[in-house]
């Protein structure tokens, strides 16, 4: 591609051929996925084939869980002991305790699960002819959203609505009829592949 094609102030690359324009950050991304072996997953990643079914996952299993594990077992276990577990214990309910515990039982309720997936957790996607399958979760206990081959569009990385340190993650959109979102706790390099995987699939 000419570089006068190319402005990368704006992130647009024009194609003459086609008289599109197009991300020029995307255009990068997708070449360096189409070189990405399947047969070689990066660790914590797989790809099983047979036939006409498939299966391409990655564990969420992250560092932070050194941090998130304690904490949340510290704000889950403490406070919500404290606040609610005295009163079971004493046979007396308090109003205000009660109240005040509200914003610790719904953090918990958040961080628990986050602690969780981030030692247990998995995001796979299971092909069989024309179904298709998305499940996140821990084990066999988790979410499962089941979509048709022929109905998905395009896979692509787009930015959640979910910021973490102030920046917005990126997250696996499969565009369909309706349209996809998982992998937001993946590694970047765990996410590449199962995006890389799902595309030559498609």
């Amino acid at each position: 591609m000419p570089l006068e094609d190319v402005n990368v102030s704006t992130d647009i690359a024009l194609c003459r051929r086609c008289k599109e324009t197009y991300s020029f950050a995307e255009l990068n991304r997708n070449e360096a996925m189409a070189i990405i072996d399947e047969s070689q997953p990066p660790k914590g990643a797989w790809y099983r084939s047979q036939g006409n079914e498939f299966e391409v996952g990655a564990t969420t299993r992250s560092w932070g869980a050194l941090f998130l594990v304690p904490f949340a077992l510290v704000w889950a276990g403490g406070s919500l002991g404290g606040i609610y577990g005295s009163q079971i214990y004493e046979g007396k309910f308090n109003l205000f305790l009660s109240l005040f515990g509200i914003p610790f039982l719904v953090g918990s309720c958040f961080l628990v699960p986050t602690a969780f997936m981030m030692v247990l957790g998995k995001v796979v996607v299971k092909g069989a002819g024309n179904e298709g399958v998305v499940f996140t979760g821990i084990g066999p206990l988790g979410r499962r959203r089941k979509f048709r081959w022929n109905e998905i569009k395009g896979v692509r990385q787009v930015l959640s609505k979910w910021t973490r340190n102030d920046q917005r993650q990126q997250i696996i959109e499969m565009d369909g009829a309706k349209p996809i979102h998982f992998g937001s706790m993946l590694s970047e390099e765990r996410q590449n592949f199962m995006l890389a995987v799902l595309r030559k699939r498609i």
